[in-house]
């Protein structure tokens, strides 16, 4: 996903948004060069105390750095890292999943990716990963600042005033693997990466010994519902990623190298599969209630009855283990298809 938010369709309200004369546009710079001036001094500031106090402390002794190579260039980190922010989705799972619990996460993280089990008092909420927010970014006193080229669209040189900031050289979800090698790699725990793959290897292998052994492997639909909008899952896609790894058969419209794919209802056959996964998101907020009460219109529409997979009782809601993630969720995908006995006949 490229928007704000975890479970952003896509669309940005900033893209709309147009300046209604130049009055407006010379405000508007303005205000922003304000903004921005407010920040870099807020950060210089933050800079100059963590110096001033490093420069008085008589006990401290030279902190051992390494070299990374990333995105935007090469940055010295720390070689062993303990107060992480991240502000990538995907990031902070691999950050997690090599032990690490980051001290900062974009928004809707702690509440949404809740097979994490983040608490919100010990993990700061830093707003948008687009436009995060400097002001507690700085507060925190992160060692180090993680991220993907796929999030980060501007602002780098801001971060790296106020920590050492790695931007990794992802474009999209369906890059997870080696976007958790690359995150082991800044957080010196090469050694946590290559467990991480081998027991995702060894459990991607149970379930293909399960097909084989089973001689069937049904087609699987992945399926997003948003207010006004339906999207299947093409093999560019986190659950697509891991469905393919696992040699799990899908449905025409959705086995293309691509990412998500809108449909209209009119097209709702091309979701069809001998199983049907939709993704859904924890909470009470409005979104999830929003995404909900779509999710039973489109299952009320005449063409849904029609679908093979309705018919036969194989439409599963799933977490948003199947949305974004790293080795954690993608484990707990495989789970969820070995709890299914997927291939059994019958299904």
């Amino acid at each position: 996903m490229d928007g704000n938010s975890l479970f952003d369709p896509g669309l940005s309200n900033l893209s709309l948004m147009r300046p209604l004369s130049h009055t407006c546009q010379s405000l508007h710079r303005q205000r922003r060069a304000v903004l921005l001036m407010g920040a870099s001094a807020l950060i210089a500031t933050a800079c100059t105390r963590t110096k001033l106090r490093d420069s008085q402390s008589h006990n401290s002794t030279p902190e051992i750095v390494r070299r990374v190579q990333h995105a935007f260039g090469e940055t010295e980190v720390p070689a062993k890292p303990t107060r992480v922010i991240v502000l990538g989705y995907t990031t902070v799972e691999a950050v997690v999943a090599h032990g690490v619990q980051p001290i900062g996460v974009p928004d809707g993280v702690v509440s949404s990716l809740s097979h994490l089990s983040l608490e919100g008092g010990t993990t700061a909420d830093i707003g948008s990963p687009i436009q995060p927010n400097l002001e507690k970014i700085v507060a925190l006193k992160p060692d180090i600042i993680l991220t993907s080229k796929q999030r980060l669209t501007d602002g780098y040189d801001q971060l790296a005033q106020i920590a050492p900031t790695v931007v990794f050289d992802i474009d999209n979800n369906a890059q997870w693997q080696e976007l958790t090698r690359l995150c082991g790699e800044a957080l010196s725990k090469q050694t946590e990466t290559q467990k991480l793959s081998t027991a995702y290897e060894a459990k991607l292998q149970t379930v293909k010994d399960h097909l084989s052994r089973t001689g069937q492997n049904p087609q699987v639909s992945v399926v997003s519902i948003f207010p006004k909008l339906i999207r299947a899952s093409g093999t560019e896609t986190f659950a697509g990623s891991v469905l393919a790894d696992a040699g799990i058969s899908r449905p025409p419209s959705q086995a293309q190298a691509q990412g998500p794919q809108n449909i209209s209802l009119e097209a709702l056959d091309l979701l069809d599969g001998d199983i049907i996964f939709i993704q859904t998101q924890a909470g009470n907020t409005q979104v999830v209630t929003e995404m909900q009460t779509e999710i039973d219109r489109v299952k009320a529409h005449p063409l849904w009855s029609r679908l093979k997979a309705v018919q036969a009782n194989q439409v599963y809601e799933v977490g948003s283990h199947w949305v974004i993630g790293s080795y954690i969720a993608a484990n707990l995908i495989l789970d969820d298809l070995l709890k299914l006995r997927i291939g059994n006949t019958g299904l």
